[in-house]
């Protein structure tokens, strides 16, 4: 089992949905062709001991068979036992603009827990992000100093757990959060920088921090100008998660693009581009970010001014000479953003 990773990036595993997958048979796929296989409901889990906990599924069907799945979803190819090939196309999706209203048949606004879901608290406000809804969080009567303890528990679940309840208490958890965050984030540093496809903003007080919202982002303003880069780093990444929550943080994220280290580079790019529209200001500085050295760098600065889209007009020039990048994700994004943009 694993999780994919990002094309040619490292991206934080957001709770928010913003990435998909889809699974597409073009040929009738039974269980002794070896199907892809799933975990289900583990996609908020990084840890595979945790994920192992859920019951693999086959998705077996017919030709035509399209299943969509959230892009951290555990899963794995079974082993082919037939004496057939058996194939499969995958998509990749992003989303390019945060939600406005439900896009679906929305008629009940409470979220209905499956049964095997993860954390309860995680569940509803990722629900209620897709309704375009900050919901209402109820602070749990465990103490603040309990909470904490639990973020260091094994269990990935109890963790996530915590990370939420912390979450619910606000402005009155920030101390907590920002110590949390200072001291997880240099401790999980260099095993961070050694995994593969691993951001190191990727931590729980990270979550936590976006699921507090609107009163986080000051706080997260004064991080950017931290010393510490990674602390820099994870600052863009909670506002880049809240979307056009932070919006007038886009003058100290633009300004985040000329930092010295190339994570806090990457991340703030990308939290332009989830602010969306909004940040059109930014859009000669993420120009200048089409000439990084590093192609993951240029490759999310060609999708945040695609997020961006018309506004992001002044970019065209050096979009079109991307075109011609060396890499293939800078080259595609490029022409995505030409699209959106309508040149």
């Amino acid at each position: 089992m694993h999780q994919d990773s990002y094309e040619n990036d490292q991206n934080v595993r957001h709770h928010r949905t913003r990435w998909t997958m889809a699974f597409y048979y073009p040929q009738d796929v039974s269980l002794d062709m070896g199907p892809t296989a799933i975990l289900p409901a583990t996609q908020y889990y990084n840890s595979s001991k945790q994920a192992y906990e859920r019951k693999e599924q086959p998705l077996c069907g017919q030709a035509g068979t399209v299943t969509i799945v959230h892009y951290d979803l555990w899963h794995r190819a079974m082993p082919n036992a037939s004496d057939r090939d058996r194939f499969m196309v995958k998509f990749l999706f992003t989303r390019m603009g945060e939600p406005q209203t439900p896009s679906w048949d929305h008629r009940d606004g409470t979220w209905q827990a499956a049964g095997i879901d993860p954390p309860a608290e995680l569940c509803r406000r990722a629900w209620d992000w897709m309704r375009a809804t900050d919901g209402t969080a109820v602070p749990t009567a465990v103490p603040l100093d309990e909470l904490l303890q639990t973020l260091d528990a094994e269990a990935e679940a109890e963790r996530l757990r915590a990370v939420y309840a912390l979450a619910a208490h606000g402005e009155e958890a920030m101390p907590v959060l920002l110590n949390a965050l200072r001291g997880e984030a240099a401790a999980r540093l260099e095993a961070n920088l050694a995994n593969e496809h691993t951001n190191p903003s990727q931590l729980d007080a990270v979550f936590a921090l976006s699921a507090v919202g609107r009163p986080a982002v000051p706080h997260m303003v004064e991080l950017l100008e931290e010393n510490d880069w990674w602390l820099r780093a994870a600052a863009a990444d909670v506002l880049g998660d809240l979307g056009t929550t932070a919006s007038d943080t886009v003058p100290h994220l633009t300004r985040a693009l000329d930092d010295e280290a190339e994570w806090v580079r990457r991340n703030a790019i990308e939290a332009l581009g989830n602010i969306g529209p909004a940040a059109a200001e930014a859009v000669p500085a993420l120009s200048r970010r089409l000439q990084d050295s590093e192609s993951w760098i240029r490759h999310n600065a060609a999708l945040s001014l695609a997020k961006i889209g018309p506004a992001a007009a002044e970019a065209v020039p050096v979009l079109r000479k991307n075109i011609d990048d060396e890499d293939r994700y800078a080259r595609a994004n490029a022409a995505v953003a030409l699209e959106r943009i309508g040149a």
